[in-house]
């Protein structure tokens, strides 16, 4: 180890470049620092002064502002009720509210101060009843959504954008197979791919199985009116021609369709193609039959089903990801410009006009938000807003009147009992039944003894699980869908549906590789870097646990000082050398597998070719060989022949051997 530092110091020693430097012209602080360091982007300046940041002390912090590098960093001083954030540009104007004046945010229309809660709101931009899309021309305005209940309506404030996903990233996040009556078809295979984290249906029947949105889709989804659905599909086999039913939205006894594209081409095969509907009623959103704009706002206000076509034809099979619907909800974020809350005349209540008002009732109990509201017909003065049942005392001749908190029990003797309610408060006897109901639970109860804390609410009011607790909204600091059911248990508070890879018994904590700094903020991905990080988990500040030699918020960074950078660069060298140098063998080795290859394909046949005309040759020189001993034996014969013949008879010269 000592030899270790003995090195490292020699090192320093040796190289040029120092670690820290103290500031000069070279380092550009701005007169904000004194010293500054060296990284591989050059010299950046450490512990700037004067509410300044930036690699030059060049910017001011965030709630400050200057016009230019080196001038004081002054307070923006916006106003918190009015603005958006405690930033501001160079000439000090703050980003300002709807509905919000002032270089500070601090004036509302009419020069009027901005109090806590901020201005009345207007209705500073509607959707065109030309176009379909958010204008500040108050003539083009569709008329208020306030169930038909009233006309007059205003940008509500509050509300922020938030998106209904599903990424498939764990299972099929409660979508299911379907047929378009919303029977389970039984040749059909519907599983989620944790490798393609995407829901797959396969169909061997020829009619149409769509993939149907599970309940946090569904619902009241009148803030998504105006905004978009979007999702991805890719299709495998059968005839892939589109219908105008690939995709079905169903609510309040109404039902649209829609085309996933021109009637006469055809959807292309194997490929992931992103399609997006906008929900509203103009012509060009392709939704059939035309409705008015009062009459898609209702269908969403009680949405039943979202069915998008998986397979076409025999043998299909449809792949679906990234499914999108666009809504708001109250709380902090991006401001949902397009919400708008009603004016209800008297005897009506809610964002939409929605409820009857306290002393009020429904006409038409069946028609739902739509039904006039009448007053009550009691003596009591309130009732029943649904049902209209009375609540003190039943208005029947001769019956004696009980004082609120009682109810008569005609059962004995008529006479008084006290109303098994909370607070002292009133009940009534359900018609038709001796069951008696409270009229009115405190907030956040429900049942007819109030006995149970309501969805987004937890306790034990009467104790009947041990002591009793007052009903308390669900701590899951904004981390559930507002408009969906049982997001937290109603006896401990648990959260279930936590949302934003949030999770814990409040939605507190974020999944592993994930992190926030505050239980409020969405989580964000730590992103750390795998050759860095021992982990990829982070604190709630984003920082990795990094290795060592390795720095940063995602160790991507060396913590090598810059004295090390002449080590730092042979070993780069060497890396570089030998990358060449593995190259170079992977090319030889290439060079000859091709050359064995080609040997193998080329150069054999010929081989083979020549050895056999090798083995022609051999045959055709043997027997010229025979032939040639064939002749020299003639000869021999002929010679023997000639010297048996006496001299003299013929004068025959002696036969020459070859």
């Amino acid at each position: 180890m000592k030899i270790g530092w003995v090195f490292l110091c020699a090192v320093c020693i040796w190289s040029p470049v120092h670690c820290t430097v103290r500031s000069s012209g070279a380092c550009s602080c701005h007169g904000k620092a004194q010293y500054c360091r060296e990284d591989r982007l050059g010299l950046y300046c450490i512990n700037c002064q004067g509410n300044t940041e930036g690699r030059h002390c060049e910017n001011c912090k965030e709630g400050y502002y200057h016009q230019r590098a080196g001038d004081n960093c002054v307070p923006c001083n916006c106003n918190t009720a009015g603005s958006q954030g405690p930033g501001c540009n160079n000439e000090g104007r703050c980003t300002c509210k709807l509905g919000v004046y002032g270089d500070k945010c601090d004036r509302c229309r009419g020069d009027t101060p901005v109090t806590a809660s901020g201005c009345e709101p207007l209705r500073l931009i509607c959707r065109s009843r030309n176009s379909g899309r958010l204008t500040d021309n108050t003539e083009e305005c569709l008329p208020c959504f306030c169930n038909g209940h009233s006309n007059v309506c205003s940008s509500a404030e509050g509300y922020s954008i938030y998106n209904i996903t599903s990424t498939f990233e764990n299972g099929p996040e409660g979508w299911r197979a379907t047929t378009a009556q919303g029977v389970n078809p039984s040749q059909v295979q519907f599983r989620w791919s944790p490798t393609h984290k995407d829901i797959e249906v396969i169909s061997k029947e020829i009619l149409p199985v769509y993939l149907l949105a599970p309940a946090s889709y569904l619902g009241n989804q009148v803030l998504s009116y105006g905004q978009t659905l979007g999702f991805s599909l890719r299709l495998d086999r059968g005839v892939r021609r589109p219908s105008i039913s690939d995709v079905i939205l169903e609510g309040a006894g109404l039902k649209v369709s829609a085309s996933l594209g021109d009637l006469r081409t055809v959807v292309p095969c194997a490929k992931k193609v992103a399609y997006t509907f906008k929900l509203d009623e103009q012509p060009s959103s392709k939704w059939k039959p035309q409705l008015s704009s009062k009459e898609f706002q209702t269908l969403l206000s009680n949405l039943t089903a979202i069915k998008i076509r998986g397979t076409f034809g025999e043998n299909g099979r449809g792949y679906l990801d990234d499914v999108s619907l666009v809504s708001a909800k109250l709380g902090p974020g991006t401001p949902a410009t397009w919400v708008e809350k009603c004016r209800c005349p008297a005897g009506y209540d809610g964002l939409f006009c929605e409820r009857c008002a306290t002393g009020y009732r429904r006409r038409f109990p069946g028609q739902g938000p739509q039904s006039p509201c009448d007053p009550c017909s009691c003596q009591g003065g309130t009732c029943d807003p649904e049902t209209g049942g009375c609540y003190s005392a039943d208005e029947i001749p001769n019956l004696q009147m009980c004082p609120k908190g009682y109810y008569v029990n005609r059962q004995q003797s008529n006479s008084c009992q006290k109303c098994p309610c909370p607070e002292g408060e009133a009940c009534y006897v359900i018609p038709g039944t001796q069951e008696v109901k409270c009229a009115r639970c405190p907030r956040g109860t429900t049942g007819s003894r109030c006995e149970i804390c309501d969805d987004g609410f937890y306790g034990d009011p009467l104790g009947e699980y041990g002591p009793a607790k007052q009903c308390q909204p669900c701590q899951c600091f904004g981390h559930v869908d507002q408009n969906a059911v049982n997001n937290c248990d109603r006896r401990t508070g648990e959260c279930r549906k936590c949302l934003n890879h949030s999770t814990g018994p409040k939605c507190e904590n974020c999944e592993d590789g994930y992190y926030h700094s505050y239980p409020t903020e969405p989580c964000q991905a730590c992103n750390c870097n795998r050759q860095g990080s021992v982990s990829n988990s982070c604190n709630d500040r984003g920082q990795c646990k990094c290795k060592e030699g390795h720095d940063g918020l995602r160790c991507d960074k060396s913590t090598c000082p810059s004295c090390f950078n002449p080590v730092k660069n042979k070993v780069r060298h060497c890396r570089t050398q030998n990358k060449h140098k593995e190259n170079k063998r992977i090319q030889i080795f290439d060079t000859v597998t091709k050359s064995r290859s080609r040997v193998e394909k080329e150069l054999r046949p010929k081989l083979r070719e020549l050895e056999e005309k090798e083995a022609q040759q051999r045959n055709t020189i043997a027997g010229m060989i025979k032939d040639i001993d064939t002749i020299l034996a003639d000869i021999a014969n002929l010679e023997e022949i000639r010297k048996s013949i006496p001299n003299g008879c013929f004068n025959i010269p002696p036969i020459e051997r070859p």
